[in-house]
């Protein structure tokens, strides 16, 4: 029986193998040397993996892994894992479990006390950032909900996050998620999208929300994968609001007809003040009941 010569992974461990996010020429030596390796692939898509595998001279079982995989293929990855097989978990494109399919895997080698090895390299979220010019902290939020309430609350969350806030979009609905923006009074902040990051066709775009919603509507239909970095708020120019004054707002609130638990409620959040605090010094007021 021929000895095993592997150099590049160990048994029982799970990689994360970081594959191109459009240049082949990106994948770095290692995650090749690791997925020639391994006892087996788990991919997102198997066809796309297997393309990849094909292009590197590679025959690897494969097996497919997306967000509607059933518990008992991730009962059979585990115990593939817990036998010793060394198992590489990759993505279509990009760092596999961030904004992708495998975080549960990981989750569960974590909880089995199994090993993880990431193999970094290629990511688009990262990519766009470090091209943005924007300072940190940065949120990276990856898809957002095609449609509905769902989507309307994690925008609205995205809005009010400090920082820059890091999104993909698919092409068809990117003028829509422009419009979005603008329609929620995010017109004037900054913006950078990139759109078919290291392919031959990459573009970019730097300036505001509503420059770039007027760029993209006018322009062709969008294609490719697109990447937005929406800047930091704008700083606010407001001095503090003073307990005194905060409390003279909720009075005016109160005497137009707000009740004063309503009132305290909407003058801490606007002046970022602690609504318990506040309604506890408005009550003790003279006449306040």
């Amino acid at each position: 029986m021929a000895a095993d010569i592997r150099r590049w992974v160990a048994p029982g461990v799970l990689y994360l193998v970081a594959t191109p996010i459009g240049n082949r020429s990106d994948l770095s030596p290692r995650a090749a040397q690791v997925l020639a390796e391994v006892d087996l692939v788990v991919a997102e898509d198997t066809r796309v993996t297997g393309r990849l595998l094909k292009h590197l001279a590679v025959s690897v079982p494969l097996l497919s892994w997306h967000d509607h995989s059933a518990s008992h293929r991730l009962a059979d990855i585990v115990r593939r894992l817990e036998g010793g097989a060394a198992i590489a978990v990759v993505s279509d494109a990009g760092l596999p479990a961030v904004s992708d399919p495998g975080r549960e895997l990981v989750e569960a080698a974590w909880a089995h006390h199994l090993p993880v090895s990431p193999i970094p390299g290629p990511s688009a979220g990262v990519t766009a950032f470090a091209a943005s010019g924007f300072a940190l902290p940065w949120v990276q939020w990856g898809f957002l909900p095609a449609r509905g309430a769902e989507r309307r609350s994690q925008l609205a969350s995205v809005l009010a996050a400090p920082g820059a806030q890091v999104l993909y979009e698919a092409p068809h609905r990117v003028r829509a998620l422009l419009e979005e923006l603008v329609a929620a009074g995010a017109g004037g902040r900054m913006l950078v999208w990139a759109r078919e990051l290291t392919k031959l066709h990459e573009q970019w775009f730097r300036g505001t929300v509503a420059e770039a919603a007027a760029g993209v509507a006018a322009g062709p239909p969008p294609r490719g994968e697109w990447t937005i970095v929406l800047g930091p708020p704008p700083a606010s120019t407001a001095a503090p609001l003073g307990w005194d004054a905060a409390v003279a707002l909720v009075d005016r609130l109160v005497a137009k007809g707000t009740p004063g638990s309503e009132a305290c409620r909407q003058v801490a959040a606007d002046g970022a003040l602690s609504r318990r605090e506040l309604y506890r010094r408005w009550h003790a007021g003279t006449g306040r009941d």
